[in-house]
């Protein structure tokens, strides 16, 4: 199968779903605040997001790679969104309580389907990047450059104490990326063809000589789950992502706690992402100059300096300039772990590869939301983000012994360059 998005329709699409975390992310622990759920309780929700990110991405990685479906599987994920938080605004908006259960319901669904809107749209801007000559880091950076923006206007203008303002403001957004989504065209995907009749209409002589696609599917990922340098970058992985999302979940009440001002909160987060931006940008350089695991190790060090000084630093000012260290603990770690996987994995198995690694993000963040709602509610964002600067440690030296055992010369430049290719 040969997918052929334009650079400019995976470029619109990013911004499309990122415009959803910016709404999301900085605002949804004070919306539940709002509705009084607190400590534990808040953490078991916003848990559902990583805990799907470790559900959903393998199998739909999978069913991506078995069938030779990208587009319409987008498609899917984000129509399922859509209707999860539909259904909570109109609640919301009917002034319906739904109470723990419903709310984790509503946050249950809307994260299974996220989960694939944005893993399957990191397997077509690889391909894209492959096809086009465009830097992966040049397609990503709009969905970057998106949830600023919203960071900033919806922390402005979305008040989080009525009921109704938060899931109507996501509904809408959820909207506007699923119509997005459709200037994604999908190629010669098929979604109710059998994969049989998809590889009888390739060419005979490829299809004689080449093994079932089912087969060479399992049979390649089980290969690349078996190999030590693998498993150690997923372990990382798990470790840093678990620390991260005490930023994801803690950072917008620590602010508020340290006395910073409620209508910067949004522009915090947006200066976090302008590092982001400005590292997804030139990311090409630095990918073909250090190898992923070494970067790896450099972005899990960047980021155990980022959470200790959150943890000990009050003076709004300077937590403001703290955070542009979020294009080394974020941005770096992403681009060179995508970059990781682009060159470790074989082509046929790219989704399912992202999909593991996805997977294992997802499981660090399911631990970590477990954990720091209730670290919060004991001792605040000193308590909270030291335990992540611990955590941070951990996965820079499980990384360096990564980067060390790593026999394979992995430049990550096949992410940036149409020129480079997996090589067996």
């Amino acid at each position: 199968m040969q997918l052929k998005p334009s650079p400019r329709a995976i470029s619109l699409y990013y911004f499309g779903i990122f415009a959803v975390l910016g709404v999301y992310l900085p605002l949804f622990p004070s919306w539940l605040q709002a509705q009084e759920v607190r400590g534990l309780a808040m953490g078991a929700i916003a848990a559902t997001l990583p805990a799907m990110g470790l559900i959903a991405p393998p199998v739909f990685g999978f069913i991506a790679d078995s069938l030779g479906v990208r587009v319409w599987l987008i498609r899917a994920a984000c129509a399922g969104a859509l209707v999860a938080f539909a259904l909570l605004a109109l609640s919301s908006a009917l002034g319906v309580a739904l109470g723990f259960g419903g709310l984790f319901v509503a946050a249950l669904a809307f994260a299974f389907f996220r989960a694939p809107m944005f893993t399957m749209a990191d397997v077509v801007a690889i391909e894209t990047s492959l096809s086009s000559g465009i830097a992966y880091g040049r397609l990503r950076l709009w969905g970057s450059i998106s949830f600023a923006l919203m960071a900033i206007v919806g922390g402005a203008l979305i008040d989080t104490a009525r009921p109704a303002a938060f899931p109507a403001t996501m509904t809408a957004a959820l909207l506007a990326a699923f119509a997005v989504s459709w200037t994604l065209p999908a190629g010669d995907e098929a979604p109710f063809q059998r994969p049989r009749q998809q590889r009888g209409a390739r060419d005979a002589a490829d299809a004689a000589s080449a093994p079932a696609a089912e087969d060479s599917v399992q049979q390649r990922a089980r290969a690349l789950l078996r190999s030590r340098d693998f498993r150690l970058f997923l372990a990382a992985s798990f470790l840093a992502q678990s620390a991260n999302s005490s930023y994801d979940l803690c950072y917008t009440l620590h602010l508020r706690d340290v006395g910073f001002p409620e209508s910067l909160v949004g522009v915090a987060w947006a200066v976090g992402v302008s590092g982001e931006i400005a590292l997804m940008a030139f990311s090409g350089p630095l990918l073909r100059r250090f190898a992923p695991p070494t970067l790896l190790a450099v972005a899990f060090a960047g980021a155990a300096l980022r959470w200790a000084l959150l943890s000990s630093v009050q003076w709004w000012p300077a937590l403001l300039a703290i955070q542009p260290l979020h294009a080394i603990s974020f941005a770096m770690m992403w681009v060179a772990s995508l970059a990781y996987t682009r060159d470790r994995a074989h082509p046929q198995i790219l989704a399912t590869a992202q999909g593991l690694f996805s997977a294992s993000a997802g499981a660090g963040s399911v631990i970590g939301m477990l954990v720091w709602g209730e670290l919060y509610k004991r001792g605040g964002g000193s308590l909270t983000f030291g335990v992540a600067s611990i955590t941070a440690s951990s996965a820079f030296v499980l990384a360096v012994t990564f980067a060390r055992s790593t026999r394979r010369s992995l430049s990550g430049s096949s992410v940036f360059s149409v020129s480079s290719r997996y090589q067996e």
